[in-house]
């Protein structure tokens, strides 16, 4: 089978009628009636029926014109990864990163792609929580670099798991559940709570309250915040607690303290991308993130003491 058949068919199931259909690609009308006659051989299935006075498409062409758009697809795409392979693997991939957080993952599958494959250019695109997933669904963002839980089905989507994030309770250094070395969620019962928007960050909003329902209460949010930084400001003025993963302590900057919570899981850390994506560029970057994570999560052998 040839795309010149292919393409053919598509024109003559379009129009059905062969004296249009041979117009339309520049061919006598016998050579077109040989080309289909020519791919029914070959498939070994009837996909018109025909007569002197009209033409139609059979079951079988019906269902097998409704499968040509995923082959010329398929084609371009094997064709793309043909031609990125002779050019040097040249192309764009765009990655979308949590904001307000500094992330020492991306930074290491950055350089690392750059190392790799210097002519696929790595965009990073940030975004709130939310909007991160947005976009990836919205197919705006060949990746992402997600925290908090798994936000996308396995039909849907594929991922990488970078790291295991420890939940925390985040408390005001005055308040006296910031000295105990571990915290259980039922202890923040009577806790006022500050909480990052659902707008801004619908997972991690829903995940805080999903633990506390866990823990047989719902939290008394005082107050919201739309990023990181400015909930953390909040909390270490002395409004309320929330709760974020042990990764985010760095921007507290000690006015605040992270107590892990026991008896709640831990959060992933995952690079994600879309089954359906084709950009050709992309699985250079995914075998670059493969090969970091397995390096960076390979157990470490014992430090022998220094003397």
């Amino acid at each position: 089978m040839t795309l010149n058949q292919l393409e053919c068919f598509v024109v003559l199931a379009q129009r059905l009628n062969f004296t249009q259909a041979a117009e339309a690609l520049f061919m006598a009308q016998p050579a077109l009636s040989r080309t289909i006659s020519a791919l029914e051989q070959e498939l070994e299935v009837q996909l018109f029926y025909r007569n002197s006075r009209s033409v139609s498409l059979t079951p079988a062409g019906t269902a097998f014109l409704r499968e040509c758009p995923h082959i010329f697809e398929s084609y371009r795409h094997s064709l793309e990864a043909a031609r990125l392979a002779q050019q040097g693997y040249q192309g764009q991939v765009t990655l979308g990163v949590l904001q307000d957080a500094f992330d020492p993952a991306v930074v290491g599958i950055f350089h690392e792609m750059k190392a790799a494959y210097p002519k696929i250019r790595l965009t990073l695109q940030e975004y709130s929580h939310s909007e991160l997933v947005r976009y990836f669904e919205a197919g705006a963002l060949d990746a992402i670099v997600n925290f908090g839980m798994d936000a996308f089905p396995e039909e849907q989507a594929r991922s990488v798991t970078l790291c295991h994030n420890q939940q925390c309770a985040v408390l005001p250094l005055s308040s006296p559940l910031s000295k105990k070395p571990l915290l259980r969620m039922e202890e923040l019962r009577d806790e006022p709570f500050v909480v990052m928007s659902r707008t801004a960050s619908q997972p991690g909003h829903d995940f805080l309250w999903h633990m506390a329902a866990d823990a047989g209460f719902v939290p008394n949010v005082v107050a919201e915040a739309r990023h990181i930084p400015s909930l953390l400001t909040l909390v270490a003025c002395g409004l309320g607690v929330t709760t974020l993963t042990d990764d985010l302590a760095y921007l507290a900057k000690g006015q605040a303290a992270f107590v892990p919570l026991v008896g709640v899981p831990f959060s992933k850390h995952s690079f994600i991308w879309r089954k359906d994506d084709l950009n050709p560029s992309l699985p250079f970057l995914v075998e670059v993130v493969e090969r970091w994570a397995k390096n960076a999560n390979e157990p470490r052998g014992p430090v022998s003491p220094g003397f």
